[in-house]
């Protein structure tokens, strides 16, 4: 997974109208897919953003943008006890592999929280709205913050906190968020305490646009270098994880029973 300065120097969005390209897109036109019960934006990351633009432009009430891979699809299924969060996001987004083969080729692509990140960051800059950070540890959200502001001196990014707070400090962030009231949110937490402190706090959001971006901070920052790069690159972190932690029973019973009904939605759609 290539870090954040060689994700900015090697991106083609710097030598285009960015803007025009996204306002040229009709998002009235956007698809969604329905897997396991849950409706999901069948949208390119070029689409995605358009989307997002449109929310942050109309400022309508806070938008949740869920990522899903295979484990957070089978938890969020209906009759399961996070379905609630996926019935109230405001955008669902593939990010693992295995998804798409759930669909016979119909997904366009697999939209990653790196991609939409760097893409809003960019989106941020030139129509100046604002970004907080929150999440991963200290050293993690210094560096990103300090290669974000590097990379783009124009983006105003009016709060970074690392995750793992006591009460106390949890509580400031908190404040901290409602005070500075941000545009965006990028928050780095694990599956599900990330998608559960966004549902319990967003009385604290305002109208933000609140991203669960998970590992992308790791992973931009060069901190994660625990899953090898062949995984990384075709969206099977998830995969990867479950295989270096055997011990989490419940998760490989769950990929199991992804790919049980995978091939069963396959064959009802032949």
């Amino acid at each position: 997974m290539k870090q954040l300065s060689e994700i900015v120097h090697n991106s083609s969005k710097d030598e285009r109208d960015i803007l025009l390209e996204y306002q040229n897109i009709d998002v009235s036109k956007l698809e969604t897919l329905n897997v396991l019960g849950i409706p999901i934006d069948n949208v390119t990351t070029d689409e995605a953003i358009a989307k997002l633009f449109r929310v942050l432009e109309k400022k309508e009430g806070m938008h949740h943008v869920l990522f899903l891979d295979p484990i957070k699809l089978m938890r969020m299924r209906p009759k399961k006890s996070l379905h609630r969060i996926a019935e109230k996001a405001g955008t669902i987004l593939v990010e693992g592999a295995g998804i798409g083969w759930m669909t016979s080729g119909k997904l366009k692509e697999r939209v990653t929280p790196i991609a939409v990140m760097m893409d809003l960051i960019r989106l941020a800059e030139l129509k100046e709205f604002t970004a907080f950070i929150f999440g991963a540890k200290d050293e993690i959200v210094e560096r990103i913050y300090f290669n974000l502001t590097r990379h783009f001196p124009k983006v105003r990014i009016v709060g970074r906190h690392a995750g793992h707070l006591d009460r106390q400090r949890e509580m400031r962030v908190k404040e901290a968020i409602r005070k500075t009231g941000p545009d965006i949110i990028f928050l780095a937490m694990d599956f599900p305490d990330q998608e559960i402190w966004i549902e319990n706090n967003t009385g604290y959001f305002g109208k933000a646009v609140v991203i669960g971006v998970g590992g992308a901070l790791d992973m931009l920052s060069g901190a994660d270098k625990k899953a090898p790069e062949w995984f990384k690159e075709r969206g099977l972190i998830w995969l990867w994880r479950i295989i270096a932690r055997p011990y989490r029973i419940q998760r490989m019973w769950e990929t199991f029973y992804f790919f049980l009904l995978g091939i069963r939605e396959r064959f009802r759609k032949h």
